[in-house]
């Protein structure tokens, strides 16, 4: 894949009666680890910045603020599913919409693009592929880029704040159905699908279950995040 070199990175979650997994395409449940979860990131780095860079001193974000695609630092993860969800840190901003846009990495092909109004909200944003009947899902196998631009200046696209990251869609390695949704995130951790391992935390840290989503983003130094809130609803298209 262009752009992309290979690296070794293996971190370690602090958590508590968290699941491992090391062969659960069987059905299988492994046994219990308690303290710590073995997360494993895919040898992969991909090009660009996690977070937005400098911006202008009449942009509508601060310039000491930034965009930041929750990913771990190599800007690379994988999911298991054709419809994932996306999330990244909004901070507050002037601005009344966001644009979201997901690329093949390789062809640069339009998979999807949206915008949403934020009506000043700040927080973490989610945005997920819709699954409505007429969006195409990723493909297996495949690569794609994906980017999060907070529309400063209608008539200057040059002024967006922009991040992005980058995703690929592996064959299960997790059986979700029969799996509790507790036990998820550990799940996914431990195979390595990050987007999937964030979503089934978040799900969890919005009943108020917030040891997972805190352990990700500390595996991934976005620790500073932790205080951050999580937005509730997506933003409207």
């Amino acid at each position: 894949m262009k752009g992309f070199r290979r690296v070794q990175q293996i971190g370690l979650l602090s958590t508590v009666s968290l699941l491992m997994t090391g062969g659960l395409m069987a059905g299988v449940l492994p046994a219990i680890a308690q303290g710590t979860l073995q997360f494993r990131l895919p040898d992969i780095s991909a090009p660009g910045n996690r977070e937005s860079g400098s911006t202008r001193s009449t942009s509508c974000v601060a310039f000491d603020d930034k965009v930041i695609a929750l990913m771990p630092e190599t800007n690379y993860g994988y999911t298991q599913t054709g419809y994932p969800a996306f999330y990244f840190y909004l901070p507050p901003t002037t601005a009344e919409q966001v644009k979201f846009v997901i690329r093949h990495e390789v062809t640069g092909e339009l998979v999807y693009e949206g915008r949403f109004h934020i009506a000043g909200d700040s927080g973490i944003a989610q945005v997920s592929l819709p699954n409505n009947g007429l969006q195409q899902p990723l493909m297996t196998g495949e690569v794609y880029v994906w980017y999060v631009s907070v529309v400063c200046d209608e008539t200057d696209p040059s002024a967006d704040v922009v991040t992005e990251g980058f995703i690929e869609r592996i064959d299960a390695r997790v059986v979700a159905p029969t799996t509790p949704a507790a036990a998820l995130p550990a799940l996914y951790a431990g195979e390595g699908v990050w987007y999937d391992a964030l979503a089934a935390s978040a799900a969890l840290k919005q009943d108020d279950s917030t040891a997972d989503w805190n352990a990700l983003l500390e595996a991934v130094a976005l620790d500073q995040l932790i205080p951050v809130e999580l937005l509730t609803t997506e933003p409207t298209p």
